[in-house]
């Protein structure tokens, strides 16, 4: 389109309005022209021109292989911040004893007991790396490791065994069995005897017997190593008194 000067337009406007009275004066509309806000359109015009460039620019080093443009992430609410893992049990004890009541305090309290049954057993089934101490009473029993380093309680547990009884009867013969781990993998077999057993022998496949040992009405039998992995394959458990010999099968899943 030809730029029309402002001469030419003033020209057309006489001609095309020569039998018109016009309410504006011809030197307002030509005037009006001359005041054309250059400056203000001028200015919008380069806003765009850099906004333009500026996403072109980004889109060409994503395209090109570049990381995208950092964006500020959202800072989640208190409400959704995870939970944390609550803090393992700590003990300031200097015995084995003293160490198992302090670790053993969460354990029990999930079953709702708030203190260890009577000790039975302490045992080293890894001598210098791993120790066990067994407590029970009628109602069932806890098993406490205490490893170079870690810990683990088990409380009622039989790990090794299928639909075995986990609480202890007087009179009767009773059974669990369950294991620490892999480091160093260790295992145990323990339960109550009947009154005057004077040996209680634990029964592997093949015809492998061993003999657990016996303090009064409990018996308790540990193996180590490959040994320990042995202990879900045990048959049967016999407790020989007095009066005979009493078995109890061993049932594993």
């Amino acid at each position: 389109m030809t730029e029309l000067d402002d001469e030419r337009l003033a020209d057309l406007i006489r001609e095309a309005h020569r039998d018109t009275f016009l309410a504006v004066p011809l030197t307002r509309v030509t005037g009006a022209r001359a005041r054309r806000p250059f400056p203000l359109l001028l200015a919008a015009t380069a806003v765009v021109a850099a906004l333009v460039t500026v996403i072109m620019l980004g889109a060409a080093w994503v395209m090109l292989g570049g990381a995208p443009l950092p964006v500020e992430p959202a800072v989640p609410s208190e409400s959704a911040l995870p939970m944390g893992k609550p803090p393992r049990p700590s003990s300031s004890a200097t015995t084995a004893r003293g160490r198992c009541a302090d670790f053993a305090v969460p354990e029990l309290a999930q079953e709702g007991l708030t203190e260890l049954p009577p000790l039975r057993f302490e045992v080293e089934p890894v001598p210098g790396r791993l120790k066990l101490l067994v407590y029970a009473d009628d109602r069932g029993s806890t098993a406490c490791w205490l490893g170079e380093e870690q810990h683990s309680v088990q409380v009622g547990a039989s790990d090794l065994t299928t639909a075995m009884r986990t609480s202890f009867p007087p009179g009767r013969l009773s059974n669990a069995s369950s294991a620490y781990g892999s480091n160093p993998a260790a295992a145990y077999t323990f339960g109550r005897a009947p009154a005057g057993a004077t040996r209680v022998e634990v029964h592997f496949p093949g015809g492998v017997v061993r003999e657990a040992q016996v303090d009064g009405e409990w018996y308790l039998l540990t193996g180590a190593g490959q040994e320990s992995h042995e202990f879900s394959e045990i048959t049967k458990i016999v407790a020989v008194t007095p009066g005979g010999r009493e078995e109890l099968p061993v049932e594993h899943g």
